[in-house]
C-alpha cells in the first residue's frame, strides 16, 4: 500500500483524504515524525516557568521534553540524559540543576554537564559532548510552545494573523483558571476535521445553533492556521435561556483560531479555551482544555456564571465526542473511502488536509 495519496488544491474538485489515514496505525507514526516533530506544539503556561529554576515536562509524540526558566531565558531540552537515556526531570517543580533519575548525572540550567559520578578513567570522555540537546521555545501571551525542528518557521509565522485578530479580546493578558481533559475513541484528525467547520452545528449542536448567527459564520484559512468567525445572535425579547448574551460581551462574536496541526483557541465572552488534540493511538485521542479569563472567578466551582459557561462547553463537547466516535467506526466501512467537501462550509477542513498532504508527502 502506498503511503502517498493525491490531493486537489481546488476544493470544488477535491475529494477528502482516504479513510486509511484515520484507521491504519502506520500513519500515526508517520505523522509523529513528519508533522508533530516539525510544528509548534502548545506544551504549557508562562506562569509555570516564571521564576529561575522552575520547570515542567511534556510529551511531543515519542519525545519527552523539559521547559525551564534560567534567569531571563526560557529554555527547552529533550528530557533525555545522553548517558543511558534516563530522564533529567519529572513532572514540574523548581530546581537549580537537572539531575538524571537513573545514575545521577547532573546538568546546569543551560544544559551543560556538571557532574558524572564514577566516570574517572573513561577514555575519550568529553563532558561537553554530553550536554542536553536543546529544542526551540517561544511564547504568546500566557502560552508556551516548543518546536523540535530547528529549521521550522517561527511561531509568529505559524500563528499568522491570529494574535492581531484576537487582540481586542485581551487574550495575551488572560489568566489561567482550570483544565479538563476528554478521551475519545477516534483518530486525532477526526476531531480536528470536526472542529474546523460549522457545517455540523445545526444538526449536532442545536443549543449552540441558537447562540450563533449560522448564516454569517465564515472560515478564513491562513498559511498555517485558520480563523472561524461566529457572530453571536442578539437576545430578543429579554430571553433568559441564552448561554451567550452578546450584551454582556465587549465583542459580540465567538472566534475560533486553529494552528496546524492540533492547537485550537476558542475565544468569546471574556474567556479563552485552548484545546490541544493529543493522539494516544491511531484510534484514541485526548483533548486537553485549558481555560483562561480576563476576570477569573474567585472559585470556578461555585461561581454561577462560570459554571454555566463550563456546563455549556461540556454539553457541546459531549455532542462532539459522540459524533466523532461514530465517524471513526464508520471510516472502517467497506463502502467508504473518500468523500467530497462543501465549498461553502468546509474550507477549513480542506485547508487542514492540504497541509497534511504537504507535510506527509
Amino acid at each position: 500500500m502506498s503511503l502517498i495519496f493525491p490531493f486537489d488544491p481546488d476544493i470544488r474538485r477535491a475529494s477528502t483524504i482516504p479513510s486509511r489515514l484515520y484507521i491504519d496505525p502506520v500513519y500515526l507514526e508517520l505523522e509523529r515524525e513528519r508533522v508533530f516533530a516539525h510544528t509548534w506544539q502548545l506544551v504549557g503556561r508562562s506562569e509555570q516557568v516564571s521564576e529561575t529554576g522552575s520547570f515542567f515536562t511534556a510529551e511531543i509524540g515519542n519525545d519527552s521534553i523539559v521547559v525551564l526558566r534560567d534567569g531571563e531565558s526560557l529554555r527547552g531540552f529533550y528530557n533525555v540524559c545522553l548517558h543511558r537515556a534516563g530522564p533529567v526531570a519529572h513532572g514540574c517543580g523548581k530546581r537549580q540543576s537537572l539531575q538524571c533519575k537513573y545514575h545521577g548525572w547532573t546538568h546546569s540550567l543551560k544544559g551543560e554537564l556538571l557532574r558524572a559520578p564514577e566516570m574517572e578513567g573513561v577514555e575519550r570522555f568529553t563532558p561537553a559532548d554530553m550536554r542536553l540537546r536543546s529544542v526551540a521555545v517561544a511564547t504568546w501571551g500566557p502560552l508556551v510552545f516548543v518546536n523540535l525542528d530547528g529549521a521550522a518557521p517561527a511561531l509568529e509565522d505559524m500563528l499568522g494573523d491570529i494574535p492581531g485578530r484576537v487582540a481586542p479580546f485581551g487574550c495575551a493578558s488572560m489568566r489561567y483558571v482550570m483544565r479538563k481533559e476528554y478521551e475519545l475513541a477516534c483518530n486525532w484528525k477526526v476531531y480536528v476535521d470536526n472542529y474546523l467547520e460549522g457545517y455540523h452545528i445545526p444538526i449536532v449542536h442545536p443549543s449552540l445553533h441558537k447562540e450563533i448567527d449560522y448564516d454569517s459564520y465564515r472560515v478564513e484559512p491562513l498559511r498555517y492556521s485558520s480563523i472561524q468567525h461566529a457572530p453571536l445572535r442578539p437576545v430578543v425579547g429579554g430571553s433568559t435561556d441564552r448561554n451567550y448574551d452578546p450584551s454582556k460581551a465587549d465583542i459580540p462574536e465567538a472566534v475560533y483560531g486553529w494552528i496546524f496541526p492540533n492547537i485550537m483557541l476558542n475565544i468569546y465572552m471574556g474567556q479563552m479555551q485552548t484545546n490541544v488534540v493529543l493522539p494516544v493511538a491511531h484510534d484514541r485521542t485526548i483533548v486537553a482544555f485549558d481555560w483562561f479569563a480576563s476576570n477569573p472567578p474567585a472559585d470556578p466551582a461555585t461561581d454561577p456564571d462560570w459554571s454555566r459557561l463550563v456546563a455549556f462547553s461540556d454539553e457541546i463537547q459531549d455532542e462532539d465526542v459522540e459524533i466523532c466516535e461514530t465517524v471513526q467506526r464508520n471510516l472502517k466501512s467497506r463502502v467508504y473511502d473518500r468523500g467530497r467537501y462543501s465549498a461553502a462550509r468546509e474550507r477549513g477542513v480542506h485547508h487542514f488536509h492540504s497541509l497534511l498532504h504537504e507535510f506527509l508527502t
